[in-house]
């Protein structure tokens, strides 16, 4: 019998190689360039970054049930230093979450306050699939912005990560 904990751990394992592939193509981008303001929500390629990373933070603090008070943003992040070294302290710990995953858990309801105040609760497994999507959603702004910049931006489609298919 095919189990969806594989399937899971697949996506947010292609999450974590995604965030690397941007984040690595991003050192070779003018600073001047990272932090242009360009229209879009999050302000800037650097903005958009720190938005995706911020989120993937409160999404775990909450899997872990020690939500944050507040989503890290850019002003945690003000600079492809600090953003660079706030993925590299999150990667293990996503990694150790990944990794604990249990098929029961993901038929299991969950339950999270959001930052307006207002209690959700949905299956744990369509949580997780929402963590994949809004990461997946957020970088291809990222690829877009760097397009319109006049940089060649990494593929991070899920068919170029290894294992996807």
């Amino acid at each position: 019998m095919s189990t969806l904990l594989p399937t899971v751990r697949r996506l947010i394992a292609y999450t974590i190689w995604a965030d690397r592939t941007v984040l690595a193509e991003l050192g070779s981008v003018r600073p001047e360039d990272l932090t242009r303001e360009t229209g879009t929500s999050f302000g800037s390629v650097l903005g958009t970054m720190a938005h995706i990373l911020g989120s993937e933070q409160l999404w775990l603090s909450r899997f872990l049930g020690i939500p944050l008070g507040r989503a890290p943003s850019l002003e945690d992040f003000p600079n492809l230093e600090t953003l660079a070294a706030a993925y590299e302290d999150f990667w293990p710990q996503i990694e150790f979450f990944l990794a604990s995953l249990a098929e029961e858990q993901l038929d299991q309801e969950f339950t999270w306050t959001n930052l307006a105040g207002e209690t959700h609760t949905a299956a744990f497994r369509n949580v997780l699939l929402h963590f994949v999507n809004h990461a997946t959603y957020h970088r291809g702004q990222v690829v877009s912005l760097l397009r319109q910049l006049g940089y060649i931006p990494p593929h991070t489609d899920l068919v170029y990560f290894r294992g996807a298919f």
